[in-house]
């Protein structure tokens, strides 16, 4: 009769402890499930923003030398603006948070309508951008004098 008892507790010991480990088996499964369906979420999202990430990321430079299409771009909206446009300085800064910029120095001529409204175009561009100073004066009756500092956002920098 000892030798029953002891057989059973021995297989009561042998069920409790496979028990246990079913229960870790089964917790280390549902969470691998949970992160193959977190990954096939994320991978879903990712796929279905793709146009909403592509149109974003038109709104920056995505590396520095990307402002020689911005400056190109500005360069042709100047005319149909009406305005003669310069160039003056391009440089690559950082703000306080680290983030980087490219800084450019405009200046334009033309009348007080074209050279306002040149303004209000570079402050509607279609990238992430400030203007940093505008300063707009009179050099004669008919025309008009702007310079414009302007910062456009970088999401990359090269180096």
């Amino acid at each position: 009769m000892a030798i029953g008892v002891s057989c059973f507790v021995f297989m009561v010991l042998q069920t409790d402890k496979q028990g246990a480990e079913l229960s870790v088996q089964i917790e280390t499964l549902a969470a691998q499930r949970a992160q193959q369906d977190s990954f096939f979420r994320l991978q879903k999202t990712a796929e279905e923003t793709k146009s909403e990430r592509l149109q974003l990321q038109s709104y920056f430079l995505l590396k520095q030398s990307d402002s020689i299409d911005f400056l190109n771009n500005v360069e042709n909206i100047a005319p149909q603006a009406g305005v003669e446009l310069q160039t003056s300085n391009l440089d690559s800064v950082q703000d306080d948070d680290g983030s980087d910029w490219i800084e450019v120095d405009f200046s334009f001529k033309g009348s007080r309508d074209r050279v306002k409204n040149f303004v209000q175009i570079l402050e509607e561009l279609p990238y992430v951008s400030r203007l940093i100073a505008v300063d707009l004066n009179t050099v004669s009756q008919t025309e008009w004098e702007a310079k414009v500092t302007m910062r456009v956002r970088v999401l990359e920098y090269d180096t």
